[in-house]
């Protein structure tokens, strides 16, 4: 890949960031047997930079400042370079996959850790991209993509996801639901104390 076509990606996703995640929470839910749990991820400009798999080439340069640079489509080639490995390109592949991870994610694991180079905790997506997020505090945040099948760097049994929630970051409540599995009852989901809490139901 070529870094013009690298900037075509980034620009293109860094817009559907900002649509579809900057600033918002998501509310994971999913199938633990027979019990429901789930977690809530914060995304952040910041966190933009992490997902693409790019290094910057300047410490002047952070990371909030290359999202903003490439959501403005004035990214330069100057700006940062491909890892050697091959993991840029292949993250880049399906950027545009996980940017729509509110709506597509069907399974959860925890990181088996077969990966020596990778350093995450749980993992969210389907069967050809995912996004890797570690916990600090109360929210996990996301710190990589992968183009991977979930269930080969994930922890058996992976975790079905039944329903995705999004909120403004500062909302107290979760009010849009992005995803529902067809065969899931909004109402089922609100019979946990926990989860009825922080949904709003009207």
């Amino acid at each position: 890949m070529k870094k013009e076509e690298a900037i075509r990606v980034l620009s293109n996703c860094a817009k559907h960031f900002y649509s579809n995640l900057e600033n918002k929470n998501l509310l994971y839910v999913f199938n633990d047997g027979k019990e429901l749990r789930y977690f809530e991820a914060l995304f952040l400009p910041r966190h933009y930079l992490h997902l693409t798999g790019v290094n910057l080439l300047s410490n002047r340069i952070k990371s909030s400042d290359f999202y903003n640079l490439c959501l403005r489509g004035q990214l330069s080639p100057t700006v940062f370079s491909f890892h050697k490995n091959g993991t840029t390109e292949m993250k880049l592949s399906v950027l545009t996959q996980v940017m729509n991870i509110h709506k597509v994610a069907k399974m959860v694991g925890d990181y088996d850790f077969t990966k020596s180079i990778l350093i995450t905790e749980k993992i969210v997506g389907t069967v050809t991209a995912c996004i890797g997020f570690v916990r600090d505090g109360n929210y996990y945040y996301p710190n990589t993509t992968l183009r991977e099948d979930i269930r080969t760097v994930t922890l058996s049994p992976q975790k079905r996801i039944i329903a995705i929630f999004s909120k403004q970051k500062n909302e107290q409540k979760y009010k849009d639901c992005t995803y529902r599995a067809k065969d899931i009852c909004f109402d089922s989901i609100l019979q946990f104390d926990e989860l009825r809490n922080i949904i709003d139901a009207e």
